[in-house]
């Protein structure tokens, strides 16, 4: 049985890119695993977050997310880094220690509708899109 330990810290990939975000679409194609998102404050800032390569995602509506919500007590923010992470804890089993020595990490989108979790041993590339 994994014991909960997350830690969630506040990712800013980027100076202007804080606070809350929503998900517009997710690609996952040759090119890696691209999240285009929105600032939920400023229609017009939109963003491409390219994971590539990354070693596994997972989306899920945020209402399967209850125990997260309620052991966090919500989120003020959309982009997290996770340490101590159950999930990248469950891959190093799944896995028998392979890529333990790896420096793998967890980030976590959330919105009022997702719920997305990225493993990825090198950080996105952000960009602008206009």
């Amino acid at each position: 049985m994994l014991v909960n330990r997350d830690q969630y810290q506040t990712w800013i990939p980027v100076s202007n890119l804080a606070g809350k975000v929503i998900v517009e679409r997710i690609v996952d194609s040759d090119d890696g695993l691209s999240i285009f998102i929105r600032t939920l404050d400023n229609e017009e800032n939109r963003y491409r977050i390219l994971f590539d390569p990354y070693v596994a995602y997972r989306n899920m509506d945020e209402g399967f997310r209850t125990k997260t919500f309620s052991e966090v007590g919500g989120f003020d923010s959309s982009l997290y880094l996770i340490a101590n992470s159950s999930w990248l804890q469950w891959l190093h089993e799944e896995s028998l220690g392979y890529y333990k020595d790896r420096d793998i990490k967890h980030y976590f989108i959330v919105t009022s509708a997702d719920c997305l979790d990225v493993l990825s041993e090198f950080e996105p590339s952000v960009e602008v899109q206009l």
